[in-house]
């Protein structure tokens, strides 16, 4: 019994022992009444445990006698079926790993260094490692996965395990470990000789390293993803997935690398919808919903750089329906995981706050994150002023990132700017400085700062009555900051800037609001910010108390107060006390120029 690492039935001790079960039922009680195992009564009968000093005594007199390698052999082949009998679907399978889920990790442990047992090592490695991620430990599954393919004889299944191990990276937000795994992956397929999926795996590297550069520490050099697809291209011959690998890989990095995409529609923003659009065409024709999700991503991509917002976001609730039949496995999970952040942020970019919430709750409530949580809740909850919500997902989203180390991951950049907002909206610059000192921890890059910063910022501006510095925070015209505002925040620039340059009483502000009216149509939130600021710029209070009920029907309470503050009057009254019950500091008097 001393093999047995987790309380065990005497069915098990018998299988592991080669004895007739009657007779071990027998010695265990006696072993029992001598206080040397502890008995439990359990759902699946009687479990045994024995203290650890027992553990390794009998371990002791095992090594003595010369039969404890042939008890640990014993205990891996019971290790083994256990593990392939859990693979199969059954509603309590959770609970039965839990109970040998000890047993399993012990027996990899002492196999893995076995070579005469590397074949058996390899197979429970592979196990575990499918197990741990359906119990979501991912983390652990990433480990086993990369044991297993270690372990593998075969560099087919070591290519295979490299595969699954980068696909609980990305699960993981770990982006470094996804392009390395991935470029091994490769490198174990030509061993292989199998040239097409070294391709595929090289074009994925490329993709992985643009796709998912927010999940990136140290990122990889355009030059070195440009180098990966040439490789790719010419490994790839006539096989079709291996042709929409390269296909995507062209349209995520081509047009990223070096920058391509600096303004708004143009031959590079054309070239970049091309890339996509065959991608999409080629991954579909393939016949894999997993690789149609990975094209379409790219596709909203461009359709965003093109200015077309909306679009996007079709593209995006697409994807969610394409994935709601895709398999339950770590590629699955990971582009599932994807596509709920692309939505999520779609949404907030089209001004659809229920919409977006809906999707960040969905998204931040997956198994898979548990160990490191998600951003896009408190994106959401930062747009719309939730600061009670803010302020509690930022607690979880500060301890996962401390617990992971503080890496210097630009994606979380959007979130840990809403939070300083909140703080700043609330009065607390301390807090606020706190949280903008772990923002330059991050390492975002200089330019999202023309982005979700600027958004950010002008929001607290505008709060504290300084338009001036708002318009300021938001000078460069949309044109020359194209790609850092599209997606999510080129509706929110727009809008705001205008709104700002009322509230300075710039003399370009009827032109700025007339320019934004255009751009963000259709977005409810963003259209009633500039109804808003137009009224006040004609003086029309009918008009601006009218916006008051766009914001509520939008689920954005905090321009709804907002309004009442700036209307000025019993309104601002009304204004200023459900301001503070949201638990933000009172705003700046209105403008003289303000609608009484």
């Amino acid at each position: 019994m001393s093999v047995f690492a987790a309380p065990f039935t005497a069915a098990a001790a018998a299988e592991v022992t080669g004895t007739e079960e009657g007779l071990v039922v027998d010695l265990l009680a006696r072993l029992a009444e001598q206080s040397l195992l502890v008995v439990t009564p359990a759902p699946g009968g009687t479990e045994y445990r024995a203290l650890e000093t027992i553990r390794q005594y009998g371990t002791e007199r095992l090594a003595e006698a010369g039969e404890l390698a042939e008890a640990r052999s014993r205990h891996l082949r019971w290790c083994l079926a256990r593990a392939a009998a859990l693979a199969s679907a059954r509603p309590d399978w959770r609970a039965r790993f839990d109970l040998v889920a000890d047993d399993l990790r012990a027996a990899l442990a002492w196999a893995a260094g076995r070579p005469e047992l590397r074949e058996d090592a390899y197979e429970l490695a592979r196990h575990l490692a499918e197990l741990a991620f359906t119990r979501h430990l991912v983390g652990e599954s990433q480990r086993h996965y990369e044991q297993a393919a270690e372990l593998a004889i075969e560099p087919a299944d070591s290519a295979s395990m490299l595969r699954q191990a980068a696909a609980v990276a990305g699960c993981r937000t770990v982006g470094d470990d996804m392009y390395r795994l991935l470029r091994a992956a490769a490198e174990a397929a030509c061993r292989a000789g199998d040239t097409v999926g070294a391709a595929a795996d090289l074009a994925a590297a490329a993709t992985v390293a643009f796709r998912f550069s927010p999940k990136f520490v140290r990122h990889p050099s355009g030059e070195e993803a440009l180098a990966l697809i040439v490789e790719a291209r010419g490994l790839a011959g006539g096989d079709p997935a291996a042709q929409a690998a390269v296909a995507l890989a062209e349209a995520a990095v081509l047009a990223d690398a070096f920058g391509a995409v600096q303004g708004p529609p143009g031959n590079a923003v054309q070239e970049t919808m091309a890339y996509a659009e065959r991608a999409v065409e080629l991954a579909r024709r393939t016949g894999d919903p997993l690789a149609e999700s990975a094209a379409l991503d790219a596709l909203a991509s461009a359709q965003s750089w093109a200015g077309e917002t909306f679009a996007a976001a079709a593209t995006a609730r697409r994807r969610i329906e394409l994935l709601s039949s895709a398999p339950a496995s770590p590629t699955g999970t990971l582009e599932l995981i994807d596509a709920l952040g692309m939505v999520t942020e779609a949404e907030l970019g089209v001004g659809d706050l229920p919409g977006a919430r809906r999707w960040a709750r969905r998204l931040a409530g997956h198994p898979s994150l548990a160990e490191v949580g998600h951003r896009a809740p408190l994106m959401v909850d930062a747009l719309a002023g939730d600061a009670g919500e803010v302020l509690t997902g930022s607690i979880l989203l500060l301890s996962a990132w401390r617990g992971a180390g503080s890496p210097a991951r630009s994606g979380l950049g959007p979130a840990v700017a809403g939070v300083a907002m909140i703080h700043g909206l609330r009065g607390d610059d301390e807090a606020r400085r706190e949280w903008q000192q772990v923002l330059s921890q991050l390492g975002a890059p200089p330019e999202y700062f023309h982005g979700y910063g600027a958004v950010f910022d002008a929001m607290l501006l505008l709060h504290r009555g300084q338009a001036r510095e708002a318009l300021r925070r938001m000078g460069p015209e949309p044109r020359q900051v194209w790609k850092w505002v599209t997606w999510i925040w080129h509706h929110w620039y727009v809008a705001l800037r205008a709104e700002a340059a009322v509230l300075d009483g710039s003399p370009a502000a009827r032109d700025r609001v007339a320019e934004a009216r255009a751009v963000v149509a259709g977005n409810p939130v963003c259209a009633a910010i500039v109804e808003r600021a137009e009224a006040l710029l004609d003086g029309d209070q009918e008009a601006l108390l009218a916006t008051v009920k766009a914001f509520d029907a939008a689920g954005c309470r905090y321009q709804s107060v907002r309004t009442l503050v700036l209307a000025g009057g019993e309104h601002a009254e009304r204004g200023a006390a459900a301001l503070a019950g949201l638990g933000f500091a009172p705003m700046a008097p209105p403008p003289a120029t303000t609608a009484e």
